[in-house]
């Protein structure tokens, strides 16, 4: 029942479509005289056609040659063509519920990630409700951004476990749960807070058996060697760098050269390990922004987009971050994004793969929107244009699996695609000046999107 909800309240974005609709090899869309940008080198393809049958990019043509008449026809004259964008950290429901939602929430984020270009995105902590909402998008019964899916957060009980959430502490429940989320069909398994020793052993092993890679936190008692050493696959957040590398039995470092000869440290450390890292700076600086001033950030006009359910955590009175972050420990908190910073710097420079991800439906982390504050943050924190677009497209593609599929604007690939108005190359916020999206083979032009987003805003 709680499907058809969730169905019931989505129409264009986020509407239910016949499963043969979903998937027509007979319809046919063409980008006509578009500026392809490619995502495994800095370079632009001028002056191409690209045509689309059902959900696969069929050809990618000059644009002087023939298509069918039957193609419909998209001005790509002046405009740009990218592959759509990853955000592989999201929630679907109110951050402080944990997996189980409301299907007015469900909605409205599925609709603001598309809204915002995302195709793709990565589930950070699952549930049953989440499977089914990924296998409906996947069936064609339901529209939105492909899903993946983490299940429970790992950690263990007494360390600051949020509220409602199981805990683990011997390796036996670990192994039990892990056994139980292959069985289920989740995509990944998640650490979140800490661990004993042997029980994370446990979990890496067990993972590693069931075939589900381990992403998320590195465990806050463990250092991150823990994390480095043992097979782990991604970690989210460069913050969890400072509380188990920077900060790890001591204060942050304050003298730029010991800073520097950290990074380079660990940077090199993370590069020779294979992990992938996903920095998550926007969420760090929202709270900064919030602890200064949340009022203004509640009065923007996107809130209107989120149902009162979902942002009532979010209110100065229950909002975790207002009670546990001080206004006298600004300049702190600035210092460590700084050192975030420059991590993220390292991490480039040591070849570490980097990912795109918002953790939205933390407090003030719009879905869709957020994507655009960290895709910004990570230029201004040293990154090229182009390495931010490839880390949101080519890069999420490898970390997935999808690199012969998905991440490029090539022949043989999803119809995933973001049509832009100027040169993401140029400046990273030219990715969010957008003409329309493609999700799935099928197109939604601005005007379009924009309409139904505010038409069926929860709080307007």
């Amino acid at each position: 029942m709680k499907l058809l909800a969730i169905l019931s309240t989505l129409a264009a974005i986020g509407a239910a479509l016949p499963a043969s609709a979903a998937t027509d090899a007979n319809r046919c869309t063409a980008f006509v005289d578009v500026s392809v940008v490619q995502t495994d080198h800095p370079a632009i393809q001028a002056h191409r056609t690209v045509v689309v049958r059902g959900d696969r990019i069929a050809q990618n043509l000059p644009s002087s040659a023939a298509i069918a008449a039957r193609c419909a026809r998209i001005d790509g004259h002046g405009r740009f063509l990218i592959p759509g964008l990853t955000d592989s950290h999201v929630h679907l429901f109110g951050y402080a519920r944990g997996g189980e939602g409301d299907p007015v929430t469900e909605g409205a984020v599925l609709r603001m990630l598309v809204a915002n270009g995302v195709t793709t995105a990565v589930v950070m902590e699952g549930s049953p409700a989440t499977l089914r909402v990924r296998d409906a998008i996947r069936s064609g019964r339901l529209v939105g951004p492909t899903l993946y899916s983490a299940g429970l957060l790992f950690q263990a009980p007494d360390t600051g476990a949020l509220p409602g959430r199981r805990t683990f502490q011997t390796p036996d429940e670990v192994r039990r749960e892990i056994e139980d989320e292959k069985r289920q069909g989740y995509d990944f398994v998640k650490v979140h807070g800490a661990m004993p020793p042997e029980t994370f052993a446990a979990l890496l092993a067990t993972a590693r058996r069931e075939g589900l890679p381990v992403v998320g936190h590195v465990p806050d008692n463990l250092g991150i060697d823990a994390s480095l050493s043992g097979g782990q696959k991604m970690i989210a957040h460069v913050e969890s760098y400072l509380q188990t590398y920077f900060e790890f039995h001591r204060k942050l470092p304050t003298d730029p050269a010991e800073i520097d000869a950290m990074v380079r440290d660990v940077a090199g450390r993370t590069a020779r390990a294979g992990v992938y890292v996903q920095p998550t700076l926007s969420v760090f600086r929202q709270i900064i922004t919030q602890v200064a001033d949340a009022d203004a950030l509640l009065e923007r006009p996107e809130m209107r987009l989120m149902p009162r359910v979902a942002i009532q955590d979010w209110l100065p009175d229950r909002n975790v971050y207002l009670h546990n972050w001080s206004y006298s420990n600004l300049d702190y908190f600035k210092a460590q994004y700084r050192v975030m910073q420059r991590l993220v710097r390292g991490l480039r420079d040591a070849g570490v793969p980097l990912l795109v991800g918002t953790d939205n439906m933390a407090p003030m982390q719009l879905p869709g929107f957020a994507l655009r504050d960290e895709m910004e943050q990570l230029q201004e924190a040293g990154l090229t244009p182009f390495e931010v677009l490839q880390a949101a497209t080519a890069t999420s593609a490898r970390f997935l699996g999808r690199q012969d599929r998905s991440g490029a604007v090539r022949a043989g690939y999803d119809a995933d695609l973001v049509l832009l108005e100027a040169n993401p190359l140029d400046d990273v916020s030219n990715v969010f000046r957008q003409a329309g999206v493609m999700l799935h083979g099928r197109w939604s032009s601005e005007a379009d999107l924009q309409h139904e987003l505010w038409r069926q805003a929860p709080g307007r």
